[in-house]
């Protein structure tokens, strides 16, 4: 996903999660998102600010049934989001992944009473409880929805066989001209990271580590028939035969199938990259504390984690609701038990202001020709 929450895509244009989704709906995966207005109709008196898509009454059925929809408002970038909180504007609830979670509550959003989300306990150990989600004791994130990204192979026309999958095959020069990357830091450091063989951290390179991750980004710049920032291209490329090997969101599984096209999902020697998002309270005050409660432990209940995976293809942070789920639907889309596909993953990281700001100036200068 990061169906994923990335600080360079509003700045330089690229996709955001809007766009994302806009993309599942042309593939047939997903949602009509497109043309939505940027703050919705609403009977509830809520303000969810939000990834656009989010707000169909699908991932919230019990609060809809109850209360109304609510009124919602949209950031392209969690990092946008952040920075128009900081500005003043004031929300009920927002939807942060885990790793910027830091930020979110720098940002001044307020904690979350655990007893009043009844459907916490459904949720998997691995994903309700890691340290970012807490500050001084309280919780400040629920988990909703959780994935892994990874690399497709045209198996028909590549010879790769699955023990030789490694993050190491976007930088191989048999394939120049053949292969393509999501157009964003979140992918081309933790994968150079991960080839180069900085498994303890690779989203967080510094120093030596970052000189050498610039030297693969510079060889895989001469490599990439393009870096893509649309996915519906990317696809077709893969699909035409065009590029045989490409960076690409678990929702491409789906697409690709549909389209009969023979490929593998990678699972490279070093671990595929993993998110969690979910939900937090807002930085509004006087919030209405049943009705922002409800509102997100209603995003929890199998009905719910049903309409995640069947609508986006994003698994559900609900055990139940995957229990919910036709066992075939899952192995299609390859979901498993979470705690078994994180622990064999690198989940995103928080990556602090400064030196994401350094990953994004290096990576542009080596596009520019540095």
């Amino acid at each position: 996903m990061k169906l994923h929450n990335v600080i360079d895509r509003l700045a330089s244009g690229h996709l955001d999660r809007r766009e994302y989704l806009e993309l599942l709906t042309a593939t047939g995966l997903g949602l009509v998102t497109a043309g939505a207005p940027s703050i919705a109709t609403a009977s509830s008196d809520l303000l969810y600010f939000t990834w656009a898509g989010l707000e169909d009454p699908a991932f919230f059925p019990s609060y809809a049934a109850a209360y109304g929809d609510p009124e919602s408002t949209f950031y392209g970038d969690e990092y946008e989001g952040i920075a128009k909180i900081q500005a003043g504007f004031e929300v009920d609830v927002v939807s942060p992944c885990i790793d910027v979670m830091p930020r979110w509550m720098d940002a001044g959003i307020q904690p979350i009473d655990e007893n009043l989300v009844t459907h916490l306990p459904d949720t998997f150990e691995v994903l309700r409880n890691p340290p970012a989600a807490f500050h001084n004791g309280q919780r400040y994130f629920v988990p909703v929805f959780w994935g892994v990204d990874s690399m497709i192979i045209r198996s028909d026309l590549v010879d790769i066989p699955p023990e030789e999958d490694t993050w190491q095959l976007l930088f191989d020069e048999r394939y120049a001209g053949r292969m393509s990357i999501w157009d964003s830091t979140d992918a081309v450091i933790p994968t150079a990271s991960l080839a180069a063989g900085f498994l303890d951290d690779p989203f967080r390179p510094s120093g030596e580590r970052l000189d050498e991750v610039a030297e693969l980004l510079r060889k895989q710049r001469d490599l990439v028939r393009f870096y893509w920032t649309n996915e519906t291209e990317m696809l077709q490329a893969f699909v035409a035969g065009e590029i045989v090997l490409a960076w690409a969101y678990p929702s491409a599984i789906t697409y690709l199938r549909s389209e009969g096209v023979p490929f593998r999902w990678a699972n490279p020697k070093e671990g595929k990259i993993s998110f969690s998002c979910g939900l937090a309270r807002g930085n509004k005050p006087n919030q209405d504390t049943e009705l922002v409660h409800a509102f997100i432990n209603a995003h929890l209940t199998p009905e719910a984690g049903k309409a995640f995976v069947e609508l986006i293809n994003w698994p559900s942070a609900s055990r139940k609701a995957l229990n919910a789920v036709d066992p075939q639907v899952l192995a299609d889309l390859e979901i498993g038990d979470p705690g078994e596909t994180l622990a064999e993953s690198h989940s995103f990281e928080y990556v602090p202001p400064d030196l994401k700001a350094q990953h994004i100036d290096l990576f542009e200068a080596i596009k520019a020709g540095d």
